[in-house]
């Protein structure tokens, strides 16, 4: 992942409540600004390290979020006082501008549980909704370029992984 392209959000604070939630201290918006869903990467000695999360919302005066690997309090712990950035492309009003879909062209893309996928070949969709048309052996395979799939994202070493909902990838397989 190309760590300057990341954007500082605030800082996490305290758990709150027995299901893992950790307190977040937003610098400049709220989280009507972010996406609810996603992934978040948590500055943990000087690494910026992605973690999936399942709910961002408000309660009472907090701002509370869900990581899906922590699911009680004592866990979470380890988070507490960290950084928290997000990736390109999370803001809920697409006003962060500095992911260019185009420079997925070229990409290696593998599915956590279908493997390699192959080459992303050309982008299609509209500038709201990306697809990237991925060359699997000789068939495409049409996957929409949205952030809360990717799992992880290499743009050095020109290499992503993504989440694919149930199903999509065998509908091409069996074409």
């Amino acid at each position: 992942m190309d760590l300057e392209s990341l954007h500082r959000l605030g800082k996490l604070g305290k758990p709150w409540g027995h299901h893992g939630e950790l307190t977040v201290h937003l610098d400049d918006l709220g989280p009507e600004d972010l996406n609810h869903t996603g992934t978040f990467f948590v500055d943990i000695d000087g690494q910026h390290v992605p973690f999936s999360y399942s709910k961002l919302y408000e309660k009472g005066q907090h701002v509370l979020v869900k990581f899906d690997d922590f699911d009680d309090p004592q866990a979470a712990q380890i988070l507490v006082d960290c950084d928290l950035y997000a990736p390109p492309g999370h803001f809920s009003d697409a006003s962060d501008e500095s992911w260019d879909p185009d420079e997925f062209i070229g990409m290696l893309v593998k599915d956590e549980e279908h493997g390699e996928l192959g080459e992303v070949i050309a982008i299609e969709g509209t500038p709201k909704n990306p697809v990237m048309v991925i060359l699997h052996g000789e068939h495409e395979v049409m996957v929409p370029l949205v952030e809360e799939m990717i799992v992880d994202l290499d743009m050095e070493d020109r290499a992503m992984t993504i989440r694919t909902p149930e199903g999509l990838v065998d509908l091409y397989r069996n074409s």
